[in-house]
């Protein structure tokens, strides 16, 4: 008969303490997740409570700091953390130490005339836009400014890799990136777009009291180019280090998928210069038209005009007397039911303003829309067959002219109606805390 085997008492004990200990590593992990979870929901629960106030923009919005000084020791280091917590220090990071890149390179720059590029995720138009701007005159005397709502690795690389001209990054706090499941991003208790406000007020949906004009409620997708074009104008004129005390700042904005002519800054210069004797009542200087005029015979012909969205919202040049025209008109530009800035730009100019806005813009543009991706259509993007396009338009081209001329048109004046998306009192909240 097979003898029963004797326990060991001492490896029994230690088999029992091993999955005691065991166990208690599982609890406090789990104890460590809950937690964590519940201590990051509240805070996100809490901003969107504070927004009421304005103390959502001001617990996100990192304003960036001179590279002398301690960013330790800054009141509006980021405070919030959003979920996204990998991405977040890393913006945090880049945001607390804003320094210009290649400055030793070109040291030469100005800081009375800058370029903004408003940024997504398009690195294919970002690649032809960089392309371009390499065989601009005047580039590399040029601080070129960055705002990014979208952090990869890849598109970082990419914009550290310019080596023609200074370059600045800026990030915009409140993206959707950021704030993925709460606002400005789209929170999952947000009314449906297309759902009726009787259904929204029964359901309990957060912004139920808030459809637009069309009965549609907020999409963070559109809202946020809008809130994002406002802020990198405050972030410039009014908060970067490099560029909030330059009295003669102007600003030209361009966007990911442009696309400039050799050129753009010589003729704005030349726009610059002489807006005082040809349109002193002109707020805004555009490079960028949407005419078809001929580049042998009129590259140096100018007009002026009432400022139109869709006519002259193309390589526009802000300066600080227009900032400040925009600013005292912010409530009307945030409150208008659109989730275009353009649009919302132009009501505000023609209702707020103190005179309607006046453009004095180039007939022949020197900045091109190549984008055929984004927000408004999706499929397969390919920027090289409109590249070759444009290029051929500018075949033959009499580039650099050494005067301009004025060609009188006729004032178009259109008030322009609203295109909805923009009824949330959380946008209207946020889009005013940007200039407060």
């Amino acid at each position: 008969m097979k003898k029963l085997r004797r326990l060991n008492p001492f490896r029994f004990h230690r088999s029992i303490k091993l999955i005691f200990e065991i166990f208690v590593i599982i609890l406090v992990l789990s104890l460590f997740t809950f937690v964590k979870f519940h201590y990051i929901k509240s805070r996100s629960v809490k901003m969107a409570n504070n927004e009421s106030t304005g103390e959502a923009a001001a617990a996100v919005t990192a304003h960036s700091q001179h590279p002398n000084q301690d960013p330790t020791k800054s009141p509006e280091v980021i405070r919030v953390q959003p979920m996204n917590d990998s991405i977040f220090h890393l913006i945090n990071k880049k945001q607390l130490n804003v320094k210009i890149q290649n400055e030793k390179q070109f040291p030469n720059f100005t800081q009375n005339h800058v370029i903004l590029i408003q940024i997504h995720n398009r690195l294919l138009y970002l690649n032809q836009l960089f392309d371009s701007m390499k065989k601009v005159k005047g580039i590399d005397e040029t601080l070129v400014i960055f705002s990014h709502d979208f952090y990869s690795d890849e598109l970082n690389t990419l914009v550290e890799s310019v080596d023609f001209c200074p370059v600045l990054q800026i990030f915009y706090p409140h993206s959707i990136q950021l704030n993925p499941d709460h606002f400005p991003g789209q929170d999952p208790n947000d009314c449906p777009r297309d759902i009726s406000k009787e259904n929204a007020k029964q359901t309990g949906c957060l912004n139920a009291d808030s459809p637009d004009a069309f009965g549609h409620y907020r999409e963070a997708e559109f809202t946020q180019v809008k809130h994002h074009w406002l802020w990198k104008l405050s972030y410039v004129f009014d908060k970067l280090e490099y560029t909030k005390k330059a009295a003669d700042l102007a600003v030209l904005l361009l966007e990911e998928d442009y696309y400039l002519a050799p050129d753009a800054l010589h003729m704005l210069k030349l726009m610059r210069q002489q807006k005082s004797s040809l349109c002193p009542q002109c707020s805004i200087v555009s490079v960028g038209s949407y005419e078809t005029s001929d580049y042998a015979t009129r590259s140096s012909v100018v007009s002026t005009n009432n400022w139109i969205s869709d006519k002259h919202n193309m390589g526009m040049s802000i300066d600080r007397e227009a900032w400040s025209q925009l600013k005292a008109c912010a409530e009307t530009f945030c409150k208008f039911d659109d989730y275009n800035w353009d649009w919302s730009l132009q009501f505000s100019g023609m209702t707020c303003w103190k005179a309607p806005i006046q453009v004095l813009y180039a007939r022949t543009s020197r900045v091109f829309h190549i984008g055929q991706c984004g927000i408004h259509h999706k499929g397969t993007c390919d920027p090289s067959k409109i590249v070759e396009d444009v290029n051929k338009r500018l075949a033959g081209a009499k580039f650099f002219p050494s005067e301009i001329s004025l060609e009188s048109v006729g004032q178009i004046k259109i008030m322009p109606r609203p295109n909805g998306g923009w009824s949330d009192p959380r946008d209207h909240k946020l889009c005013m805390s940007f200039i407060q």
